[in-house]
């Protein structure tokens, strides 16, 4: 359910929680590889460090703008989003079966 409401906020308009979940995960784990990768070419490669460090740079002004989009921006519904990409069917979810002592008793009550 909850990868099918991300795939939701990727189709439809707007963004829903569980994609801004799922991007904040994906932007905090380049940042910590980021920060690692910055931690062993200090020692190792000292070169690289002005590079990883722009690098981690830009991914934590991605991480704070894109938030900041998203909170000026507002989310929404993940069954907004499945109302628009899949009309009004969606909204309504189908009824169980009704067994059948439960139909019976169903049919004695309308006839009463």
């Amino acid at each position: 359910m909850w990868v099918e409401d991300v795939l939701y906020g990727a189709l439809a308009n707007g963004v829903n929680k569980p994609t801004i979940l799922a991007l904040n995960a994906a932007l905090f784990g380049c940042i910590l590889s980021l920060v690692a990768l910055l931690a062993l070419s200090i020692n190792g490669a000292p070169s690289l460090v002005p590079h990883v460090a722009f690098l981690l740079f830009l991914a934590v002004g991605l991480l704070f703008l894109i938030n900041w989009f998203i909170q000026q921006v507002g989310t929404v519904e993940t069954q907004d989003q499945r109302k628009e990409l899949f009309g009004d069917a969606a909204d309504t979810e189908p009824t169980p079966a009704l067994t059948e002592p439960a139909q019976a008793s169903q049919i004695g009550r309308k006839q009463e």
